[in-house]
């Protein structure tokens, strides 16, 4: 049989990227979940995707004998307690979709003596984008959060929309978006996620901190490549070097993007082990407690 000849295509590739078409909404039981809920069911309206609102409950284990086989009364009251409370967090999820213009379901999964940060990361690896708010209240609260944020990041597969507190009236897709870039896995993973996002801004600057030559550009290029393969996905983008000079290479960052007025930040997560990051701070870190705007983040 004689090979069949090759076609060529009557019209050119489409230069519209793939939209999201399910968006996970992590919810915390913090009042920030409303912030989450607000920009996940912006970006659906706007991709026609469709929301799960996903809360973990941590329940509590007995401290009995573990051979024993009679439920501790109290720790079976409690764990009433806990679903009664998540039953009515779940009918205000669900009743508060229609009125946002999206569909959707509320999906709640029990933790018995299991990370509920990991259980919120598997369920994400069914979505194309997790939502998660950031808390602005006790320390406390950012703490939880954050490890819920990291085991999305590092265990879903999926990118991350962090949200900080606040932005209930988020303008996404944005009109003015900043990319962090540097010449890593996690920085192009971040920038290939975030192009739904991205088709649609104004302005995109590419920002490079303290950038080093490679082989593929010399420091008069730096960020051509990166610019000529966004323009190839019909983004436009412009590019902006800084140097440190002592900063925070997420001050350097949020500085950028607050005098480009940007909406929206892309940025690799966890370039180092989360462990370093804990022990003396990192970019990831501190972009996830100081960012006034939304940042996408991939691992």
């Amino acid at each position: 049989m004689s090979p069949m000849p090759f076609t060529q295509p009557s019209a050119g590739p489409s230069r519209q990227p793939a939209a999201f078409r399910d968006i996970a909404v992590i919810a915390n039981d913090l009042p920030c979940d409303s912030a989450a809920l607000a920009t996940a069911a912006a970006l659906a309206r706007h991709h026609g995707a469709e929301l799960d609102v996903v809360q973990v409950l941590a329940m509590p284990l007995s401290a009995v004998d573990a051979w024993s086989l009679v439920p501790d009364p109290a720790c079976v009251e409690r764990y009433a307690q806990i679903r009664e409370a998540a039953a009515k967090r779940a009918l205000a999820f669900q009743r508060g979709l229609p009125p946002l213009g999206v569909e959707g379901r509320v999906l709640t999964f029990e933790a018995y003596g299991e990370s509920p940060a990991g259980i919120a990361a598997t369920a994400a690896r069914r979505a194309d984008l997790s939502v998660i708010a950031r808390p602005d209240g006790p320390p406390s609260d950012a703490s939880r959060v954050h490890d819920v944020f990291a085991a999305l990041l590092l265990e879903s597969g999926r990118p991350v929309l962090l949200v900080p507190a606040g932005h209930a009236s988020p303008s996404l897709p944005p009109r003015h978006a900043v990319i962090a870039w540097s010449d890593t896995r996690e920085a192009a993973r971040a920038v290939h996620d975030a192009l739904p996002l991205l088709a649609s801004a104004e302005t995109v600057d590419i920002l490079m901190v303290d950038p080093v030559a490679s082989f593929l550009e010399d420091t008069a290029s730096f960020g051509s490549v990166l610019a000529a393969h966004l323009e190839r996905h019909g983004v436009t983008a412009r590019i902006v070097t800084e140097t440190s000079r002592g900063r925070l290479v997420a001050g350097v960052i949020l500085d950028r993007a607050s005098r480009a007025k940007a909406q929206l930040i892309v940025a690799g997560g966890y370039g180092h082990s989360r462990l370093r990051e804990w022990v003396i701070g990192g970019t990831t870190r501190n972009l996830f407690f100081d960012t006034p705007v939304p940042i996408l983040f991939s691992h």
